[in-house]
């Protein structure tokens, strides 16, 4: 979604949260594609809808948040939450590379499981007629949202390590809060994630 400075936000010890959207961002919010990935995605978006519309395919968008789970390719900007359990068990094991993080480490995004990111894809593609031609915010909503500084502080427990780390100054295209309004999504057909965020990491 791009830019989302033109909502307000509250600054906590660990976390910012959006005052204008507590639930999160629904499929109203305005997009703003911000970057050539972006824009890249918005194509995609738009192309998925038309298909839909004018040659009656069983097209469908989900406009994921973040995900997680096994086996993913965790990188420092992708897959965050595998980059930072990596970089944890690094820590454990003795490997104490330092690691930087973008801003204060309060921004917030939530978490989507891999199970339930499959349970998603099996769920849809029987109901896609229920669905077809539409765009569905996809994410952990704000019950699975984390901070950097939460993720780090559930690793720390489970590991007991401490995560060192230097701040670099915040990303241009970063965004304090996004977690996924997914009421849309949730009324059209019968699914909900089923693993949290803790159990997850």
């Amino acid at each position: 979604y791009g830019d989302l400075e033109q909502y307000k936000y509250n600054e906590t010890e660990t976390r910012y949260t959006c005052i204008d959207k507590p639930n999160g961002y629904d499929e109203s919010t305005q997009l703003d594609f911000h970057s050539p990935y972006g824009c890249s995605k918005g194509a995609a978006d738009q192309y998925m809808l038309d298909y839909a519309r004018i040659f009656g395919l069983n097209t469908v968008v989900f406009r994921h948040s973040s995900m997680y789970g096994g086996r993913q390719f965790a990188t420092y900007d992708q897959g965050w939450v595998g980059w930072f359990c990596q970089k944890a068990v690094e820590i454990k094991n003795g490997i104490n590379k330092p690691f930087t993080i973008s801003g204060n480490g309060k921004q917030v995004r939530d978490v989507l499981h891999a199970e339930d990111m499959i349970s998603l894809y099996f769920t849809a593609l029987a109901n896609v007629s229920k669905i077809r031609g539409n765009a569905f915010n996809i994410g952990g909503t704000i019950v699975n949202s984390l901070s950097l500084l939460e993720l780090f502080k559930l690793l720390e427990d489970y590991c007991n390590i401490d995560m060192r780390f230097t701040n670099l100054p915040v990303r241009e295209s970063d965004q304090r809060v996004f977690v996924a309004d997914i009421k849309k999504i949730t009324n059209a057909i019968d699914w909900s994630p089923k693993v949290s965020a803790k159990d997850g990491v």
